[in-house]
């Protein structure tokens, strides 16, 4: 039997997926966790605004990674037999990652400036 063995572009733009995801994951919970604080601990709302300023800096970085990935299909020099196959499975995700991050970073910003301004919380 012969295995499926992942070429190297195919492996470099799995590794940035993976971070990008956790990035992108952890930058939409951490407004989440913050907006449950205040509504079920009574926290006060600027914890919402803080959480927003951690899903910004958590986006910016989904936002390296994403950019990491598509880095993989610009290649310097002589590429291989498996890089045409690959860059055309993997483009269209690089594409919604890269708008994804910047939704994400511009979400972020939002609820960063804004967070305080719910009504939530305690006062």
């Amino acid at each position: 039997m012969a295995e499926n063995v992942q070429c190297h572009y195919e492996v470099a733009a799995l590794k940035a997926r993976k971070r990008f995801i956790t990035y992108a994951v952890l930058a939409v919970l951490a407004p989440v966790i913050a907006a449950l604080l205040c509504y079920g601990l009574g926290k006060p709302s600027l914890w919402i605004a803080r959480g927003g300023a951690v899903m910004a800096g958590l986006s910016f970085l989904a936002d390296l990674k994403a950019r990491d990935m598509a880095e993989v299909f610009k290649p310097g020099g002589f590429v291989g037999n498996t890089f045409n196959s690959t860059r055309d499975k993997y483009f269209p995700q690089i594409r919604a990652f890269l708008k994804i991050s910047v939704t994400l970073v511009l979400i972020g910003t939002a609820v960063w400036g804004f967070g305080d301004l719910l009504p939530s919380g305690a006062e």
